[in-house]
């Protein structure tokens, strides 16, 4: 298989589109009309020699509204188009695949949902720090037997994105997963030929 080509304005744009759609707008200040008082005039208009001023919540006075400030009403996300996005997820792979941080597995599975189990089968692939280990179908005894490691994440296929491959240090791939990526040929399944139907000829 030849060398893909990495499309690194693609990627990044697919990074930059994740990383902004799991934002969320958790910074809030007050505006001059969310600042409770305020409605009394402090002063009169005329007389004081005083700046004329309307309410204690101006935002140039101390305890008033906040200018120009963040916002929970402010909108993160952006959008890319599906093709774009799977575009980006193949390359990545691809390019790890090369570079030997990728390993297609036949079957990523545990008989038993325990952490010494899960580990072993790390240290069989050579699986360090941060992993990624992708399967075409749930494995409920893999998740169970990660869920105690931190560094480790279970996906699905159809549920990856390009931010588990970009952080992973090392990505196992079950062959049915790999298969749907591209990253290995599929193999054409045999069907049984249909027995002809054999026909009495008509006198």
């Amino acid at each position: 298989m030849a060398k893909a080509k990495l499309n690194v304005s693609l990627i990044k744009q697919a990074l930059r589109t994740k990383q902004a759609n799991t934002r969320q707008a958790t910074s809030h200040v007050k505006t001059r009309g969310e600042v409770s008082g305020g409605g009394k005039k402090p002063w009169k208009q005329k007389g004081t020699g005083r700046a004329r001023a309307g309410s204690s919540r101006s935002p140039i006075w101390v305890g008033g509204g906040i200018v120009f400030g963040p916002s929970r009403e402010r909108n993160y996300k952006l959008n890319l188009p599906k093709k774009m996005n799977r575009a980006a997820i193949t390359q990545l792979l691809r390019y790890q695949l090369e570079n030997g941080a990728l390993k297609i597995v036949d079957k990523l599975a545990l008989k038993e949902p325990k952490t010494k189990l899960a580990l072993k089968l790390l240290e069989e692939h050579g699986a360090q720090s941060t992993v990624t280990i992708i399967t075409k179908e749930v494995q409920p005894e893999l998740l169970a037997g990660t869920n105690n490691l931190k560094t480790v994440s279970v996906i699905l296929a159809d549920n990856v994105s390009v931010l588990d491959i970009a952080h992973a240090k090392t990505i196992l791939v079950d062959k049915a997963s790999a298969e749907q990526f591209g990253l290995v040929e599929k193999v054409a399944e045999s069907k049984p030929k249909p027995k002809s139907k054999i026909t009495a000829k008509k006198k």
